[in-house]
Order: C-alpha cells, then structure tokens, then sequence
C-alpha cells in the first residue's frame, strides 16, 4: 500500500508490480511563498489519487498505520478531510498544464491516516472518487521532516464536544431546543451559563455535553444512550424527543434544572469546579433517580412533575458531605453508589408513599 523508508511490516505495505515511473501528480497545483517550508515555497493542490500509493512514509518518526473507520466512512462518502502535508527530498518535478508531476522521493509529514485509510478504500472500491489536498514542501530531508511532523502534532487539540453540539442544533431539533433555553431563555436557570464553544468562559457554568447527557438521562425511559460522545448524545436526544414531542421535552428540561436551583441556587455558586450539584455525575444521578420512577411523572411517562414535599426532601441531601462530594466526582461503581444514596435519602422517614422504580414494579 504505502512504501516505507526502511523494512515495513506486512500489513504496512503492498508490494506493486507496475511499470509506471513513480511520480505523485498534482491537479491543479499552485506555488506559494512559505517561511516555514525548507525551500521557502510550497505547493498546494489535490493528489491524484491513481497516484498516492507513490508517497512514501519514513518510519523513523511516523506513527504506525491503524484502522480508522471514522476516515474510512468520511472517505467513502464523499467528504473532503484536512489537507496533507508532503516532504519531497529534492526538487525535482516537472508542470503538466495545470498540473505538477513530483519525480523526487515524496514523504507524508502529516496525514498517514487518511491516505493509508484511501488506499484501503480504492482497494475495496477501485474507482471510488476521491479529493485529497495537500500542502508540499521541496528540498526537504528526515531532520526537517521530523521536526515539521512534531510541531504539527505537538499542540493538536481536539475540537471540543461542546462545539460538534453547537454545530449539530441545524440539524437536531433537540440540541436546538437545549441550544435557544441556555442562550435565549432568560427563565431558565442556565441562561447564559452553558458552554457550547471549544473553551469555558466566565460566568458559564456548564459544558453543552453535560446538559445534554443530563438531559438525556432524565429522559432514559424515553430513549437510549449508547456513547456519551456528542453524536450519541444527539442521536438518543432526537429519539427522545420523538417519543414525547418537544413542547414536552422542553418543559421537563426546564423542570429539571428549576428543581436543582431551587434546591441548590446556582447564584450562590463561587467556584463552579467546587459545585458538587453541577458535577456530571451528580446531575445524571439525580435525573435517573428521577427517570427510574414513575411518581415523578405523569399517566403516560411523559410529563416530569415534582411535587413541593419531593422537593423540599432533595435539597436536603447533603451535598457538601465528603463522601458525597467524592462519589459526584467519579464515574463507575461511585455513580452506583451515588444513586442509592439518593434513593434512601428521597425514601428515609417514609413508611408510605416510598419510591419505587418501574423496574422492580414489573
């Protein structure tokens, strides 16, 4: 598939028999000035992709090839990922109309993946349409390529959920719904206060992920959640909001994080990183206590009501006990742990009326 610089592992590799004199051609290729380029110019434009199996990759600072079904599926619909970038240790290449033909050795600096998972896809599907662009820089040798290649990734960070959520709200009524309460409804106890950019400002209390998997999770009984990822979130929103309609959806969000203000005001909150009610699994605790029972909800399962008895018993959980603090900052077991103590504090002096989950009701 990809020639290696040095001895390349079975799956890393194909071995071709072609009489076509390797050379990486660019359609509609375009020189630029570049300071950080070797030569001091680099080109841009698309490969050609009969001719990608000709990049070569030097193992020496490349990371191993893997399986990427996420570049696989964009590929294979259509979508065009990041540019490239290629080291062509020489300068020899020679223009085609529009084109540039590169007869030096040309080397992937950034972007294995995506060409390693095109050649996968071209071997499955041969005439496959792909675009693939890229950014080349001639005169180059391992040193500099090495370097170039740890700069590229050296501060990659990876786009914030909060944003893919943000991005969704076109697309997802749901996440629009929870997208226009935090930022359009001054009612709601969250206005303003929710993240749905890559990094938290002031004042916002909340991450968009965690508003939506908390809002998720109060609708469990409604729907499913398979990842906590935003694409998962989205997509259990959506069949929740299918289920109930999103007039309903709406309220009972509303509902919900009214009931943990009045019980914890946020107002009061100094440092939110200390705040045990807006710690994620806490939130999802206290919505799935809410979900798993039918008190809580109307004939249908539909309508979220919290009666004031139910709410004058929750804001007297204890949420600044250590032990309590402790389980809302973990995850596993600890949100297990949590939830029971929920349901025993909810259930403690009642000798009637105590809750019970529509599972153990079955």
């Amino acid at each position: 598939m990809l020639k290696l610089f040095g001895t390349p592992n079975d799956s890393e590799a194909i071995a071709l028999n072609t009489k076509v004199q390797p050379h990486v051609r660019i359609i509609n290729g375009a020189l630029d000035e570049d300071g950080d380029s070797s030569s001091g110019i680099v080109l841009n434009g698309r490969i050609d992709p009969s001719t990608l199996r000709f990049l070569k990759v030097d193992k020496e600072y490349q990371r191993e090839l893997a399986e990427r079904a996420d570049i696989f599926d964009a590929l294979k619909e259509g979508k065009i990922v990041p540019n490239i970038e290629i080291g062509v240790r020489g300068q020899d290449f020679v223009t085609d109309g529009d084109d540039f033909l590169i007869n030096s050795p040309a080397y992937i600096i950034d972007g294995w993946q995506r060409v390693g998972t095109a050649l996968r896809l071209l071997d499955t599907v041969p005439e496959h349409r792909l675009r693939i662009f890229a950014s080349i820089h001639f005169g180059t040798d391992q040193n500099w390529e090495a370097h170039r290649f740890t700069q590229l990734n050296k501060n990659v960070k990876r786009v914030s959920p909060n944003l893919h959520l943000r991005n969704m709200r076109d697309a997802n009524n749901a996440v629009l719904t929870l997208f226009v309460l935090s930022n359009n409804e001054r009612s709601f106890p969250l206005y303003k206060k929710v993240c749905w950019s890559q990094n938290m400002q002031r004042g916002q209390l909340i991450s968009a992920l965690i508003l939506g998997t908390t809002s998720l999770t109060l609708h469990i009984h409604k729907g499913s959640m398979v990842t906590r990822s935003a694409d998962g979130v989205a997509s259990g929103l959506n069949r929740v909001v299918d289920n109930i309609s999103l007039p309903v959806f709406r309220k009972n969000c509303h509902v919900f994080f009214s009931l943990i203000n009045d019980c914890w005001p946020f107002s009061e909150i100094e440092y939110r990183h200390t705040a045990t009610q807006l710690k994620i699994s806490f939130l999802s605790e206290t919505a799935r206590m809410l979900s798993r029972h039918p008190a809580f909800w109307d004939a249908d399962n539909c309508v979220l009501t919290v009666g004031a008895d139910d709410r004058r018993k929750l804001a007297k959980f204890p949420i600044n006990d250590p032990q309590v603090i402790n389980l809302a900052g973990s995850g596993g077991k600890a949100r297990n742990i949590l939830y029971q103590l929920l349901i025993d504090h909810m259930n403690s002096g009642r000798r009637t009326q105590r809750l019970q989950s529509r599972f153990e009701a079955n």
